[in-house]
Protein backbone atom coordinates (compact mmCIF):
# COMPACT_ATOMS: atom_id res chain seq x y z
CA UNK A 1 0.00 0.00 0.00
CA UNK A 2 1.22 3.62 -0.84
CA UNK A 3 0.51 6.41 1.65
CA UNK A 4 1.46 9.82 0.28
CA UNK A 5 0.65 13.20 2.41
CA UNK A 6 1.71 16.41 1.60
CA UNK A 7 0.94 19.84 2.48
CA UNK A 8 -0.76 22.55 0.14
CA UNK A 9 -0.66 26.14 -0.19
CA UNK A 10 -4.81 26.52 -1.13
CA UNK A 11 -7.30 28.34 -0.25
CA UNK A 12 -10.08 26.98 1.49
CA UNK A 13 -13.46 28.81 0.41
CA UNK A 14 -15.24 30.50 3.53
CA UNK A 15 -18.62 32.42 4.41
CA UNK A 16 -21.08 33.64 6.96
CA UNK A 17 -23.20 30.64 5.86
CA UNK A 18 -20.36 27.80 5.96
CA UNK A 19 -18.91 28.94 9.00
CA UNK A 20 -22.44 29.38 10.39
CA UNK A 21 -22.37 25.68 10.05
CA UNK A 22 -19.35 24.27 10.17
CA UNK A 23 -16.80 26.86 12.09
CA UNK A 24 -14.82 24.73 15.55
CA UNK A 25 -15.18 21.47 13.34
CA UNK A 26 -12.77 19.37 11.99
CA UNK A 27 -13.54 19.41 8.22
CA UNK A 28 -12.22 18.23 5.12
CA UNK A 29 -12.73 16.87 1.59
CA UNK A 30 -12.96 13.56 0.13
CA UNK A 31 -13.08 11.33 -2.73
CA UNK A 32 -12.59 7.57 -3.44
CA UNK A 33 -11.93 4.75 -6.63
CA UNK A 34 -13.03 1.52 -6.79
CA UNK A 35 -13.04 -0.70 -9.56
CA UNK A 36 -16.69 -0.52 -10.07
CA UNK A 37 -20.14 0.73 -8.90
CA UNK A 38 -21.28 -2.51 -6.83
CA UNK A 39 -19.78 -2.21 -3.42
CA UNK A 40 -20.45 -6.20 -3.30
CA UNK A 41 -18.34 -7.17 -6.55
CA UNK A 42 -15.96 -3.96 -6.62
CA UNK A 43 -12.94 -3.12 -4.47
CA UNK A 44 -11.75 -0.04 -2.60
CA UNK A 45 -8.61 0.92 -4.00
CA UNK A 46 -7.57 4.48 -3.27
CA UNK A 47 -9.11 7.67 -0.88
CA UNK A 48 -7.91 11.31 -1.15
CA UNK A 49 -8.91 13.66 2.06
CA UNK A 50 -7.93 17.20 2.24
CA UNK A 51 -7.67 18.72 5.63
CA UNK A 52 -9.04 22.37 6.31
CA UNK A 53 -7.60 23.29 8.86
CA UNK A 54 -3.72 22.39 7.96
CA UNK A 55 -4.23 21.84 4.57
CA UNK A 56 -3.01 18.26 4.05
CA UNK A 57 -3.29 16.15 1.72
CA UNK A 58 -3.39 12.53 1.72
CA UNK A 59 -4.36 9.49 -0.21
CA UNK A 60 -3.90 6.09 0.77
CA UNK A 61 -3.13 3.77 -2.45
CA UNK A 62 -3.88 -0.51 -2.66
CA UNK A 63 -1.15 -1.24 -5.35
CA UNK A 64 -2.71 -3.98 -5.69
CA UNK A 65 -6.53 -5.85 -4.69
CA UNK A 66 -5.37 -7.72 -2.09
CA UNK A 67 -3.95 -4.25 -0.47
CA UNK A 68 -7.93 -3.24 -0.06
CA UNK A 69 -7.90 -3.91 3.51
CA UNK A 70 -5.20 -2.11 4.89
CA UNK A 71 -5.36 1.30 3.00
CA UNK A 72 -9.01 1.32 3.66
CA UNK A 73 -9.06 0.83 6.92
CA UNK A 74 -6.12 3.49 7.56
CA UNK A 75 -8.29 5.88 5.21
CA UNK A 76 -11.52 5.00 7.74
CA UNK A 77 -9.34 6.14 10.43
CA UNK A 78 -7.98 9.36 9.17
CA UNK A 79 -12.07 9.78 8.42
CA UNK A 80 -12.62 9.31 12.00
CA UNK A 81 -11.08 12.15 13.34
CA UNK A 82 -13.05 14.35 11.48
CA UNK A 83 -16.31 16.11 12.43
CA UNK A 84 -17.44 17.09 9.09
CA UNK A 85 -16.84 15.79 5.45
CA UNK A 86 -17.14 17.33 2.06
CA UNK A 87 -18.24 14.80 -0.69
CA UNK A 88 -19.80 15.05 -4.32
CA UNK A 89 -22.60 12.48 -3.90
CA UNK A 90 -21.10 10.84 -1.04
CA UNK A 91 -24.06 10.13 0.70
CA UNK A 92 -25.64 7.76 -2.62
CA UNK A 93 -21.84 6.45 -3.09
CA UNK A 94 -18.84 7.11 -1.41
CA UNK A 95 -20.00 6.55 2.38
CA UNK A 96 -22.29 3.69 1.68
CA UNK A 97 -19.15 1.93 -0.65
CA UNK A 98 -16.68 2.18 2.23
CA UNK A 99 -19.14 1.09 5.08
CA UNK A 100 -20.15 -1.93 2.57
CA UNK A 101 -16.58 -3.03 1.76
CA UNK A 102 -15.52 -2.83 5.82
CA UNK A 103 -18.65 -5.02 6.10
CA UNK A 104 -17.29 -7.81 3.76
CA UNK A 105 -13.90 -7.50 4.71
CA UNK A 106 -14.84 -7.94 8.59
CA UNK A 107 -17.95 -9.91 8.70
CA UNK A 108 -19.06 -6.84 10.99
CA UNK A 109 -20.59 -3.36 11.16
CA UNK A 110 -18.61 -0.26 11.14
CA UNK A 111 -19.41 1.18 14.79
CA UNK A 112 -16.19 4.11 14.92
CA UNK A 113 -16.68 7.31 15.05
CA UNK A 114 -18.08 8.79 11.21
CA UNK A 115 -18.12 12.36 10.31
CA UNK A 116 -21.21 14.83 8.91
CA UNK A 117 -21.64 14.44 5.50
CA UNK A 118 -22.14 17.99 3.65
CA UNK A 119 -23.05 16.55 0.54
CA UNK A 120 -22.53 19.48 -2.44
CA UNK A 121 -24.44 17.03 -4.71
CA UNK A 122 -27.44 17.14 -2.82
CA UNK A 123 -27.21 20.80 -1.80
CA UNK A 124 -27.27 21.33 -5.81
CA UNK A 125 -29.87 19.24 -6.81
CA UNK A 126 -32.37 19.96 -4.21
CA UNK A 127 -31.63 23.69 -3.09
CA UNK A 128 -30.59 25.81 -6.28
CA UNK A 129 -31.07 26.68 -9.29
CA UNK A 130 -28.09 26.21 -10.78
CA UNK A 131 -29.32 22.70 -11.75
CA UNK A 132 -31.11 24.75 -14.15
CA UNK A 133 -28.22 26.00 -16.19
CA UNK A 134 -25.93 23.18 -17.19
CA UNK A 135 -26.40 20.14 -18.74
CA UNK A 136 -25.92 17.97 -15.92
CA UNK A 137 -24.75 17.84 -12.25
CA UNK A 138 -21.64 15.78 -12.17
CA UNK A 139 -18.54 17.44 -10.55
CA UNK A 140 -16.59 18.78 -13.67
CA UNK A 141 -19.83 20.22 -15.06
CA UNK A 142 -20.39 22.36 -12.34
CA UNK A 143 -16.41 23.15 -12.16
CA UNK A 144 -16.71 24.40 -15.47
CA UNK A 145 -19.74 26.83 -14.34
CA UNK A 146 -17.87 27.85 -12.05
CA UNK A 147 -14.97 29.04 -13.79
CA UNK A 148 -12.44 25.96 -12.34
CA UNK A 149 -11.84 24.69 -15.53
CA UNK A 150 -8.19 25.93 -15.60
CA UNK A 151 -7.26 23.68 -11.88
CA UNK A 152 -8.01 20.49 -12.79
CA UNK A 153 -4.46 18.89 -14.48
CA UNK A 154 -6.03 15.47 -15.25
CA UNK A 155 -7.72 14.58 -18.36
CA UNK A 156 -10.04 11.24 -17.22
CA UNK A 157 -13.18 10.20 -15.74
CA UNK A 158 -14.16 7.48 -13.21
CA UNK A 159 -14.39 4.65 -15.92
CA UNK A 160 -11.07 5.10 -17.46
CA UNK A 161 -9.55 5.41 -14.05
CA UNK A 162 -10.85 1.90 -13.54
CA UNK A 163 -8.92 0.47 -16.86
CA UNK A 164 -5.55 2.05 -15.82
CA UNK A 165 -6.20 0.62 -12.32
CA UNK A 166 -6.71 -2.99 -14.35
CA UNK A 167 -3.16 -2.15 -16.05
CA UNK A 168 -1.34 -0.77 -13.32
CA UNK A 169 -2.09 -3.59 -11.55
CA UNK A 170 -0.49 -5.97 -13.72
CA UNK A 171 1.84 -4.09 -14.39
CA UNK A 172 2.95 -1.75 -11.54
CA UNK A 173 3.59 0.82 -14.09
CA UNK A 174 4.57 4.14 -12.33
CA UNK A 175 3.13 6.67 -15.52
CA UNK A 176 -0.22 5.02 -14.77
CA UNK A 177 -0.01 5.09 -11.01
CA UNK A 178 0.58 8.95 -11.50
CA UNK A 179 -2.60 8.98 -13.49
CA UNK A 180 -4.71 7.32 -10.95
CA UNK A 181 -3.53 9.03 -8.13
CA UNK A 182 -4.09 12.51 -10.17
CA UNK A 183 -7.34 11.99 -10.95
CA UNK A 184 -8.15 11.29 -7.56
CA UNK A 185 -5.90 14.44 -6.03
CA UNK A 186 -8.19 17.01 -8.80
CA UNK A 187 -11.93 15.91 -7.82
CA UNK A 188 -10.47 15.94 -3.70
CA UNK A 189 -8.61 19.47 -4.51
CA UNK A 190 -11.56 20.92 -6.83
CA UNK A 191 -14.23 19.87 -4.30
CA UNK A 192 -12.87 22.11 -1.54
CA UNK A 193 -12.58 25.25 -4.37
CA UNK A 194 -16.08 24.33 -5.40
CA UNK A 195 -17.07 25.42 -1.73
CA UNK A 196 -18.22 28.45 -3.21
CA UNK A 197 -21.20 27.11 -5.35
CA UNK A 198 -22.92 27.32 -1.51
CA UNK A 199 -23.53 31.39 -1.99
CA UNK A 200 -25.95 29.87 -5.17
CA UNK A 201 -27.71 27.45 -2.91
CA UNK A 202 -30.50 27.86 -0.32
CA UNK A 203 -28.07 26.57 2.84
CA UNK A 204 -30.41 27.17 5.55
CA UNK A 205 -33.22 24.85 3.96
CA UNK A 206 -30.34 22.28 2.57
CA UNK A 207 -29.19 22.10 5.88
CA UNK A 208 -32.96 22.16 7.03
CA UNK A 209 -33.88 18.96 4.37
CA UNK A 210 -30.26 17.29 4.92
CA UNK A 211 -29.33 17.74 8.21
CA UNK A 212 -26.16 19.57 10.16
CA UNK A 213 -23.68 19.30 13.01
CA UNK A 214 -24.08 20.28 16.10
CA UNK A 215 -20.58 19.52 18.05
CA UNK A 216 -20.23 16.03 18.30
CA UNK A 217 -23.87 15.27 17.09
CA UNK A 218 -25.68 15.37 13.51
CA UNK A 219 -29.12 16.07 12.92
CA UNK A 220 -30.61 14.41 10.20
CA UNK A 221 -34.38 15.16 10.69
CA UNK A 222 -36.38 17.96 11.27
CA UNK A 223 -39.86 18.06 11.47
CA UNK A 224 -42.83 19.94 12.92
CA UNK A 225 -46.02 18.41 14.54
CA UNK A 226 -48.63 20.26 16.38
CA UNK A 227 -47.25 20.35 19.29
CA UNK A 228 -43.32 20.29 19.25
CA UNK A 229 -40.37 21.03 17.27
CA UNK A 230 -38.90 17.31 16.91
CA UNK A 231 -35.35 16.56 15.46
CA UNK A 232 -33.72 13.49 16.01
CA UNK A 233 -30.17 12.36 14.74
CA UNK A 234 -26.92 10.54 15.64
CA UNK A 235 -24.15 10.79 18.57
CA UNK A 236 -20.99 10.93 16.30
CA UNK A 237 -18.93 11.04 19.70
CA UNK A 238 -19.14 8.87 23.08
CA UNK A 239 -22.44 7.38 22.81
CA UNK A 240 -24.69 8.18 26.15
CA UNK A 241 -27.51 6.69 27.30
CA UNK A 242 -29.74 10.02 29.18
CA UNK A 243 -33.38 10.37 29.20
CA UNK A 244 -35.36 13.57 30.57
CA UNK A 245 -38.55 14.97 29.96
CA UNK A 246 -37.64 18.60 31.18
CA UNK A 247 -34.39 20.55 30.83
CA UNK A 248 -34.39 22.96 34.04
CA UNK A 249 -38.12 23.05 34.25
CA UNK A 250 -38.76 23.54 30.64
CA UNK A 251 -41.00 20.72 29.27
CA UNK A 252 -38.64 19.21 26.62
CA UNK A 253 -38.37 15.30 26.06
CA UNK A 254 -34.96 14.34 25.56
CA UNK A 255 -33.74 10.88 25.09
CA UNK A 256 -30.17 9.70 24.03
CA UNK A 257 -29.27 6.08 23.26
CA UNK A 258 -25.57 4.94 23.52
CA UNK A 259 -26.96 1.28 21.50
CA UNK A 260 -28.25 2.73 18.39
CA UNK A 261 -25.95 5.70 18.61
CA UNK A 262 -29.42 8.16 17.99
CA UNK A 263 -31.25 10.80 20.00
CA UNK A 264 -34.75 12.72 19.86
CA UNK A 265 -35.35 16.14 20.95
CA UNK A 266 -39.24 17.46 21.45
CA UNK A 267 -38.99 20.75 22.25
CA UNK A 268 -42.97 22.12 23.01
CA UNK A 269 -44.33 24.68 20.70
CA UNK A 270 -47.42 26.90 20.75
CA UNK A 271 -49.95 28.10 17.76
CA UNK A 272 -52.18 30.40 17.43
CA UNK A 273 -53.53 32.32 14.11
CA UNK A 274 -51.54 30.08 11.86
CA UNK A 275 -48.32 30.82 13.55
CA UNK A 276 -46.01 28.47 15.54
CA UNK A 277 -43.87 29.81 17.87
CA UNK A 278 -41.04 29.03 20.56
CA UNK A 279 -41.32 30.67 23.86
CA UNK A 280 -37.81 31.32 24.21
CA UNK A 281 -37.85 32.85 27.89
CA UNK A 282 -39.18 29.52 28.68
CA UNK A 283 -36.92 27.68 27.08
CA UNK A 284 -33.73 28.58 29.26
CA UNK A 285 -31.24 29.34 26.45
CA UNK A 286 -29.67 32.32 26.04
CA UNK A 287 -31.31 33.87 22.79
CA UNK A 288 -29.80 37.04 22.02
CA UNK A 289 -28.34 35.62 18.53
CA UNK A 290 -31.92 35.14 17.85
CA UNK A 291 -32.76 38.96 18.56
CA UNK A 292 -32.10 40.33 14.90
CA UNK A 293 -34.35 38.31 13.07
CA UNK A 294 -37.85 40.20 12.10
CA UNK A 295 -39.42 36.44 13.42
CA UNK A 296 -37.91 36.80 16.93
CA UNK A 297 -40.30 39.43 19.21
CA UNK A 298 -41.39 39.50 22.52
CA UNK A 299 -39.20 36.73 23.75
CA UNK A 300 -40.90 34.71 21.23
CA UNK A 301 -39.59 33.10 18.33
CA UNK A 302 -42.16 32.23 15.12
CA UNK A 303 -40.75 28.71 13.24
CA UNK A 304 -43.56 28.42 11.18
CA UNK A 305 -46.39 30.80 9.83
CA UNK A 306 -48.96 29.04 7.51
CA UNK A 307 -47.29 25.71 6.83
CA UNK A 308 -44.41 27.99 6.00
CA UNK A 309 -41.00 27.26 7.99
CA UNK A 310 -38.42 29.72 8.62
CA UNK A 311 -35.77 27.39 8.21
CA UNK A 312 -32.97 29.79 9.03
CA UNK A 313 -34.20 30.71 12.02
CA UNK A 314 -35.48 26.78 13.40
CA UNK A 315 -31.61 25.56 12.43
CA UNK A 316 -30.24 28.50 14.54
CA UNK A 317 -32.76 28.00 17.81
CA UNK A 318 -32.06 24.23 17.32
CA UNK A 319 -28.48 24.38 17.60
CA UNK A 320 -28.52 26.80 20.58
CA UNK A 321 -30.97 25.01 22.39
CA UNK A 322 -28.83 21.12 21.65
CA UNK A 323 -25.73 23.18 23.08
CA UNK A 324 -27.52 24.22 25.98
CA UNK A 325 -29.23 20.87 26.68
CA UNK A 326 -25.63 19.39 26.47
CA UNK A 327 -24.25 21.67 28.57
CA UNK A 328 -26.87 20.45 31.33
CA UNK A 329 -26.48 16.75 30.32
CA UNK A 330 -22.64 16.92 31.06
CA UNK A 331 -21.57 16.41 27.13
CA UNK A 332 -19.36 20.08 27.01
Amino acid sequence: MKHITESLDIEIYSSRLTDFYFNGLQAATMDIETTGLSASRSKFILGGLLTFEDRRFCQYFAQTESEEAEALFKYMDELSRLDVIVTYNGRHFDMPFILSRYRQITGAEYTGHLPYNFDLYLLLNGHSPVKHFVPNLKQKTIENYMGLWTDRTDEIDGAQSVELYKEYERTQDSELGRRILLHNSDDVIQLARLLKITSKCDMHKGMYKCGFPVGDLTVSRINISRDFLEYEGVQRGDPVNYRCYDIDGYPAYVDFSRDSRSFIFKVPIIRQKGIAVIDLLASGIDYSPLLDYPSCSSGFLAIESNSTQNHMEINHFIKLFTGHAARIMGRN
